[in-house]
């Protein structure tokens, strides 16, 4: 079992210094005798190595060796990809990425900054679920390096990088309302959310320079962000035997699921007519037997600008406060004719 750089000097009798020096190879250079190496390294060797004391490290060089994410919800495929790419990032750094859900309630989200800031977390990274949490939060964190993400409040006053929603939403209304598609309605959770405002606006205004009239391009919205969310408006598209528009356009996977579910729950399958848009992108939508348009998040590139700034705070250079906007990709997928990018 590995020992602690204590446990070795209790068995060698060499002192703390001397046993770092040996085992960061530095003998040498501090004329520590072979002797003395020798033993320190055949105690290492024959415990399978050593180990560093966390704590004490933590405490001597003031810092924690963490980051901390509080996410929305886990489950979203979007936080999760992200996840994964700033983790191999905060590995590369020595640092370690402690990850939490607000599940979307403000007072769990305060909460959870500030269990992070007692943890003494370096650096925060926060996708805000209400401005008032996040303002609290924001006092709280006043000495610790912090970026906002995905969802952006204009009066708030912090690092900010996120998808350029807007623009997303006009590229893949424009899309779906090229196809020859009349009527299209727009299913979307947490409508109060900043990036969902976004993408409500953006679809509004571009199904109207399409010549949609209001009635055409309808917008659904429940107050939650879920697979049941989505069966929830399912049932509301097909509320009163009314019929099937020929789109449908869903702010997260996790509606589009929930739809999906309700309408073959309802109508025994889901029409293979119907034209599919949705926000983020998981490899299962190549299976659909229908004509899917996707919004690409590049999670990569946030994950990238987002622990670029992060490190920049956390090593005390220039803190950036202007809003980073990442462009996304619109992906038009077809079981009956091979997908391509369709901008």
């Amino acid at each position: 079992m590995p020992k602690t750089i204590s446990e070795i000097a209790a068995a060698t009798g060499y002192s703390r210094t001397t046993i770092t020096l040996v085992l960061k190879g530095q003998a040498k250079t501090y004329r520590i005798s072979d002797q003395a190496q020798k033993t320190i390294e055949q105690y290492v060797a024959d415990h399978g190595g050593y180990t560093i004391n966390q704590t004490a490290r933590n405490l001597k060089m003031k810092r924690s060796y963490t980051v901390g994410f509080v996410v929305p919800d886990l489950a979203n495929t979007f936080f999760a990809n992200l996840i994964a790419y700033l983790e191999v990032m905060c590995r590369a750094e020595d640092l370690v990425l402690i990850t939490t859900s607000s599940g979307e309630d403000p007072d769990l989200e305060l909460k959870a900054i500030n269990s992070m800031l007692g943890r003494g977390v370096d650096g925060l990274i926060i996708a805000p679920c209400s401005q008032k949490s996040f303002t609290a939060g924001l006092k709280r964190a006043k000495k610790t390096p912090l970026v906002a993400i995905d969802r952006y409040y204009p009066d708030v006053s912090a690092p900010f990088i996120s998808s350029n929603h807007s623009e997303s939403a006009r590229m893949i209304t424009k899309r779906i309302a090229e196809h020859g598609c009349s009527r299209i309605a727009l299913l979307c959770g947490h409508p109060e959310n900043p990036s969902i405002e976004y993408r409500i606006a953006g679809f509004r205004e571009t199904a109207r320079e399409a010549g949609l009239s209001d009635e055409d391009a309808v917008v659904l919205s429940v107050s939650d962000d879920s697979i049941e969310a989505g069966k929830e408006l399912g049932a509301m598209l097909l509320a009163d035997n009314q019929e099937l528009p020929p789109a449908i356009l869903c702010s997260s996977l996790l509606v589009l699921e929930g739809v999906l579910d309700q309408l073959k729950s309802q109508l025994g399958q889901v029409p293979s007519d119907l034209v599919i848009g949705t926000f983020d992108y998981d490899g299962l939508l190549e299976f659909l037997p229908n004509l899917v348009f996707a919004i690409k998040q590049n999670e990569e590139g946030l994950a990238q600008s987002i622990f670029a700034q992060l490190k920049s705070q956390m090593d005390k250079l220039e803190m950036d406060i202007e809003p980073q906007i990442i462009d996304t990709r619109l992906v038009r997928l077809s079981s009956r004719s091979q997908h391509a990018d369709a901008g």
